[in-house]
């Protein structure tokens, strides 16, 4: 299909009268669409603690006239047109980075939202939700499935399970999907390639003993920091990246520790170059560890599999007409989202922002700006209407 058929389809889903019924309903109720983002961002949801977002989640689409479902793993599954073949998937995860006992009070600075997960996922969130409730207020039909899935697991020891259970279920049925994952602010990005990573946690250890009778046993500090400057000295593949993101060991400043631990985090869109990283990562240990006359154990503790969505695919290019059709210059990027797990099982699949601007994202100062929501909500429901096609 040709630039100019993405582009008459474009503008022929936002043309349709309930299309643009449910684009005046996003602007005439941002303020209501920011006490629901607010009120679902004040629920605490930590990776594997997600249940009580998920509850409250669920009975707003409820009270919307939805009949939301929960699966065996705690997703959050919501049937808008389930008749046809071919469904179009949309998902945000419900987890955050924050763990239970973070401060979750909500500040402004003029219309700026400061509140850990605000942004990620909140806004995301927000925008399925909203999705779902205009287009019903408006009427809307779809021809092919449309299914919202509200996951868990996305953020960090999360490893994606939400998004794995679900493709392994596939509660829609057999067959061919598409897959959007509404995952944070912004309305340019596209994510059309999926960072790949794998986690491991590395322990050296010793006999331990005192800081001056035991001088020159080994020291698994020592050695550790010694195997972690050999391994980030080596040059990063183009397209890769490492971080040691943890370490823990000892218990006194007068104490030789008996362990020290680490946890390493390797990304790529190269399979090559994560599985050329875990060779490097491993032999930097071992040759440390042997020659302290330490014992070395690595495990793996999470791993987030590669792919990507060709930029010719129908999906990606409908992407990218539906947020030209507003006037706003789209850009491909990479990153590691939910739609990584579809992406490798070939599953067309991207990721994008749920509108407005943030920042601060996995960190207490993350925040969020919702001038210009309503353009990345209207995005979103283009696409679906685009990819879906609308009933007369």
């Amino acid at each position: 299909m040709t630039a100019v058929s993405f582009r008459a389809r474009a503008a022929a889903a936002a043309a349709h009268p309930r299309v643009r019924a449910a684009f005046r309903i996003f602007a005439e109720r941002a303020a209501e669409i920011e006490s629901d983002q607010i009120r679902l961002t004040l629920v605490s949801a930590p990776p594997f603690h997600e249940a009580e977002r998920a509850r409250h989640f669920a009975a707003v689409f409820r009270s919307a006239g939805f009949a939301p479902l929960f699966d065996a793993i705690g997703n959050v599954i919501i049937p808008y047109d389930d008749s046809g073949a071919t469904p179009l998937i949309v998902g945000a995860h419900l987890d955050t980075v924050f763990p239970a006992d973070t401060n979750l009070d909500l500040r402004r600075t003029g219309r700026v939202l400061h509140l850990p997960g605000i942004s990620d996922n909140g806004a995301g969130l927000v925008a399925l939700l909203w999705l779902f409730r205009a287009a019903k207020e408006a009427g809307l039909r779809f021809r092919r499935p449309v299914w919202g899935v509200a996951n868990v697991g996305e953020e960090g020891k999360g490893n994606l399970r939400g998004i794995m259970h679900l493709f392994e279920t596939t509660p829609w049925g057999p067959g061919a999907c598409e897959f959007i994952a509404v995952d944070g602010a912004g309305i340019q990005r596209i994510t059309n390639k999926g960072v790949g990573s794998r986690r491991f946690r590395i322990q050296m250890s010793g006999p331990g003993g005192h800081s001056w009778t035991d001088f020159g046993s080994p020291n698994p500090i020592h050695a550790m920091s010694e195997a972690i400057a050999n391994f980030v000295r080596d040059r990063c593949a183009p397209e890769a990246s490492f971080n040691v993101g943890l370490i823990r060991g000892g218990i006194g400043v007068n104490s030789i520790p008996t362990e020290a631990t680490i946890d390493v985090d390797l990304r790529s869109v190269s399979l090559a170059s994560i599985e050329g990283l875990h060779v490097r990562l491993a032999r930097a240990m071992r040759e440390s560890a042997s020659l302290a006359g330490l014992q070395l154990q690595i495990e793996s503790i999470g791993e987030r599999p590669l792919g990507q969505t060709p930029e010719q695919s129908d999906l990606v290019q409908a992407a990218l007409e539906t947020t030209r059709m507003l006037g706003v210059n789209a850009q491909l990027n990479t990153a590691s989202t939910d739609a990584n797990l579809p992406m490798s099982l070939g599953v067309p699949a991207i990721a994008i922002g749920g509108g407005g601007t943030g920042g601060g994202a996995h960190t207490p100062e993350e925040w969020f700006d919702p001038t210009g929501r309503e353009l990345g909500l209207q995005r979103l429901l283009a696409l679906v209407a685009m990819q879906a096609g609308v009933k007369a």
